[in-house]
């Protein structure tokens, strides 16, 4: 009391319903000035459902220690009507389209954050009554596929006349996905991606487009690690002609090396007006200033003492031209420039952040950095469903089953086994209260585990087969050869001709065995030297000496008498 004594207090009080409807209005009404009078006809109901389902999701699904993230603000509805700002009058011509275009924009706000299957289908049964209070009608079916909107359908398109419209056509999008993955990887460098779409994964891919090409948009990604989105942040990147940066980790990476990369990022945004996405992941993140400063950058852009002393007055350098441009005929002073430098680094830099929910980091993160879910589009990401890994499956396992019938086997197989250690894991926390996480990134590494082992047994068995089949080819050409051989060739006369006696055939047998030194054939060799008078150990050499006399005496009685 003594300190607060000294100074005026007003507390601001959330707008109600009515203040917000009328603010949000005025926005959308003007926007939708140039369009069709039925679609201006839905300015105000539009307004009411955003502040509705704002107001419901904002009372019903609370925070809790799992659902630390589920806390929502007035941005969350601003994104809602900025999302409507997206359609264009050229395009955007009938009541359906525009609803269709505010049921997406809400959904991505709101749906993309809830974290199982039931506050999924409880938000969908929200929409649903909504959409019948205000519109009087249904906007999208029960048994309908995901809604999706997106401006890349047509590959190749210049991004200043690309259309923000629905994407009706799941097959087309695949097909321009997979068109964008093989340019990222005939332009990138050692960054080559190989991704299998599945429905999923497309999904998530437009979510992070959508993000990407809004203005000032950033994104917090959660998942266990392994989900993919690393890969998918970069290939939304490269959808929107957006460069996907990141830092490098090296040893003793402390926070003035980030600050460095920091200024290099922020040269790139603000000086070079290039748009770029900043990718951070949770592991880098060696120390907590790291968020510190990404909670600056999400809130208002700047970084305090970013810029000092020399390298302040070049970005002032650098930035006067640009900033002059905007504000003819009038001179801008340093701090103009200086603020036209971090608009331009707002406008163009796009953070996204992943991180993983295990553990309490995430919920202490979020706690102490509110700008991670206040001023970033929140993405979760759940775990592959079963027609994912299936279809992931059948991609990697073609090489090695051309046969269809065998890779439906094979993916089967590998389904079964997944799925089972995730029953297995859960019922490993009911009864043990521990945790065994089974991610995607597991799974794919046992299909590259079977196509390895795969590999290396049909390596062993072509091997093996090679040395029997040089071994019969062997057995063949001696046949041919004895085939071939006249019968009785030689002649009597010669050795090879004349019948061997039992006694030769004999004498190697009966010499195979090796005698000892006490044999008399032995003694007989060692005793032409003269005795020695004290009975001496048998020097050094007499072993080899012995054995020289034995091949010597086994040549003698193997040789063939002369008749």
């Amino acid at each position: 009391p003594a300190f607060v004594r000294h100074f005026a207090l007003f507390s601001l009080p959330k707008p109600n319903e009515e203040t917000l409807t009328q603010i949000f209005n005025g926005i959308l009404l003007g926007f939708l000035g140039s369009f069709s009078g039925a679609i201006r006809a839905l300015s105000e109901p539009m307004v009411t459902a955003c502040v509705d389902v704002y107001m419901r999701v904002a009372n019903v699904m609370l925070p809790t220690p799992d659902r630390s993230h589920y806390i929502f603000n007035l941005r969350d509805l601003s994104k809602c009507i900025q999302g409507i700002l997206q359609a264009t009058n050229l395009h955007y011509n009938m009541e359906s389209q525009i609803l269709r275009l505010f049921y997406h924009e809400t959904t991505r706000v709101f749906h993309d954050r809830l974290i199982n299957q039931d506050d999924k289908d409880l938000f969908k049964s929200l929409m649903k009554d909504v959409c019948k209070l205000h519109f009087k009608r249904v906007v999208v079916q029960d048994d309908e596929p995901a809604i999706l909107f997106g401006d890349f359908m047509i590959f190749g398109k210049p991004k200043n006349e690309r259309i923000y419209d629905e994407i009706k056509d799941h097959s087309k999008l695949e097909s321009v996905l997979n068109d964008y993955i093989v340019d990222y990887n005939s332009m990138a460098v050692g960054k080559h991606m190989k991704l299998i779409l599945f429905q999923d994964a497309m999904e998530h891919t437009v979510r992070l487009a959508r993000l990407l090409r809004s203005d000032r948009g950033n994104g917090l990604l959660v998942g266990i690690a392994g989900m993919g989105k690393q890969s998918l942040t970069r290939l939304a990147s490269h959808v929107n002609e957006y460069n996907c940066w990141q830092i490098e980790m090296r040893r003793n990476y402390d926070l003035n090396a980030f600050h460095e990369d920091l200024r290099v990022l922020y040269r790139i945004a603000g000086i070079d007006n290039h748009p770029v996405t900043f990718l951070m992941i949770d592991s880098q993140i060696v120390e907590e200033e790291f968020l510190e400063d990404i909670n600056n950058i999400l809130n208002s852009g700047e970084v305090p003492n970013l810029f000092e002393g020399d390298e302040f007055e070049k970005v002032i350098l650098d930035a006067r031209d640009p900033c002059n441009e905007v504000q003819k005929p009038e001179t801008c002073t340093r701090d103009d420039i200086y603020k036209f430098f971090i608009n331009r680094v707002r406008n163009n830099l796009h953070v996204v952040m992943s991180m993983s929910p295990v553990g309490d980091a995430f919920r202490r993160r979020c706690r102490m950095f509110p700008s991670l879910v206040n001023c970033t589009t929140i993405d979760w990401f759940t775990s592959w469903p079963t027609e994912a890994l299936y279809s992931v499956a059948l991609g990697l396992l073609t090489k090695i089953a051309p046969n269809m019938e065998d890779r439906v086997s094979l993916a089967s197989t590998t389904v079964f086994m997944h799925k089972t250690v995730e029953d297995a894991s859960v019922r490993f926390y009911k009864e043990m209260k521990r945790h065994y996480y089974t991610t995607p990134s597991s799974y794919l590494e046992l299909l590259k585990l079977y196509q390895n082992l795969l590999k290396t047994k049909n390596q062993d068995i072509i091997a093996k087969r090679k040395r029997i089949a040089n071994g019969l080819n062997k057995l063949l050409e001696t046949n041919e050869v004895i085939a071939v051989m006249p019968e009785g060739a030689g002649g009597d006369g010669t050795p090879a001709g004349r019948e061997i006696g039992h006694d030769e055939v004999a004498a190697p047998r009966i010499l195979q065995r090796r005698p000892s030194r006490r044999t008399p054939s032995s003694r007989a060799s060692w005793r032409t030297r003269p005795m020695p008078r004290r009975r001496r150990p048998w020097p050094r050499p007499y072993p080899r000496m012995l054995a020289r006399i034995w091949r010597l005496q086994c040549r003698h009685c193997a040789r063939p008498k002369m008749p």
